[in-house]
């Protein structure tokens, strides 16, 4: 899914946004795999001019939440990595009101001018 997802972000002319999505989407797929109820995974990635929106599709009626983990603990930091990057870029993530999809999205650099 990280490689479909740098590879759209590329044809639509985002490469600036190729690393902070591939990371995004690992997140988001993992914790879809851990904590999802569906019988798949499912992901979607829609480019604007504006914005760049990744919705995750697991399925589960859990809504995800932040926790504090334990400095030594191995995971449970996804969310909080998730927040700092949307934030970071002049994002957001969130929740479906059903709890079955977890969506980010980042804010698209404006276009460069061409060099004359």
């Amino acid at each position: 899914m990280r490689r479909l997802v740098a590879a759209r972000l590329r044809l639509c002319g985002l490469p600036e946004l190729v690393e902070p999505m591939t990371l995004l989407t690992s997140e988001l797929v993992t914790n879809a795999l851990e904590h999802g109820d569906g019988p798949g995974v499912s992901l979607l990635l829609v480019c604007s001019s504006k914005t760049v929106r990744l919705t995750i599709d697991d399925g589960s009626r859990e809504s995800p939440r932040m926790r504090t983990p334990e400095l030594d603990a191995e995971n449970g930091r996804g969310l909080w990595i998730i927040e700092s990057i949307a934030s970071e870029y002049g994002g957001s993530w969130g929740v479906s009101p059903d709890s079955t999809k977890t969506w980010c999205a980042l804010t698209a650099p404006a276009p460069k001018e061409p060099d004359v």
